[in-house]
């Protein structure tokens, strides 16, 4: 009879813990869920305010990447990822820039051209670095970025256009910026605009919409060589996509 009851109670120990190991992993999964959504719901906003600073002048990468990165996405993914988005955003404020007569479209249409070439290089050349090694590159770059962007003063309030530097500047910049573009990306936009403020007198609108015609190339190319090497989160990118067209 002793050892009946002490069974009962051995198997009645078994089943509340049995219970409670089900609780315990409800409320887990609970809590994982909504971490996620919190973390969706803060990166979209990453996403939008990424898409107006790119839209105004440029940066918008340093805002997205280390998002995506901190998501826990491989760096390889994480610059296929951002090029997505990127590139979406940049196709809706490129047409805007176009329809007003504010950006020199035979420049503009010669450095996009250029841009795509040279990106393409850039990612070529990205994707031949493990990711272990990529990763320090990335965080040492996003760093000197930021306060690149932070300390930089305000200028270009006024225009001093030279005609004769516009085209020459917009392919030598295509070149330099366009290979990293591809290669990393974060910042391009920024170093663009101040490519025309500074070498062709270009005012802070003219230099932001012509900078993101040319930028828009950068994103085509990269992004075509990271898809096709699936190097591309669509479940992140996709909604990232849509945030940065409605913040651009």
């Amino acid at each position: 009879m002793l050892l009946v009851v002490h069974l009962e109670y051995k198997t009645l120990r078994i089943i509340r813990h049995i219970e409670y190991l089900r609780i315990k992993d409800s409320l887990k999964s609970l809590t994982l869920r909504v971490i996620k959504v919190i973390g969706s719901v803060i990166s979209l906003k990453v996403g939008v305010f990424a898409g107006f600073v790119d839209s105004a002048v440029g940066g918008g990468g340093l805002l997205r990447l280390p998002a995506m990165l901190a998501a826990g996405l491989p760096p390889h993914i994480a610059l296929g990822t951002n090029k997505f988005a990127s590139a979406a955003a940049a196709a809706i404020a490129s047409a805007k820039y176009l329809e007003s007569d504010i950006v020199p479209r035979k420049a503009a249409f010669i450095g996009w051209i250029v841009m795509i070439i040279f990106s393409i290089i850039g990612t070529y050349t990205v994707l031949l670095i493990e990711s272990d090694m990529l990763l320090p590159i990335v965080i040492i770059v996003l760093i000197v970025l930021f306060f690149y962007v932070l300390l930089n003063p305000q200028f270009g309030k006024e225009e001093d256009i030279k005609e004769d530097k516009v085209v020459p500047l917009t392919v030598g910049m295509g070149v330099g910026f366009g290979w990293y573009d591809g290669f990393l990306g974060p910042g391009t936009g920024s170093m663009l605009m101040a490519g025309y403020i500074k070498g062709a007198g270009f005012g802070m609108d003219r230099a932001a919409a012509t900078a993101r015609i040319l930028n828009f190339g950068g994103n085509i190319g990269s992004y075509a060589m990271f898809a096709i090497a699936a190097s591309v989160n669509y479940k992140v990118a996709i909604p990232f996509a849509l945030a940065n067209m409605i913040g651009g």
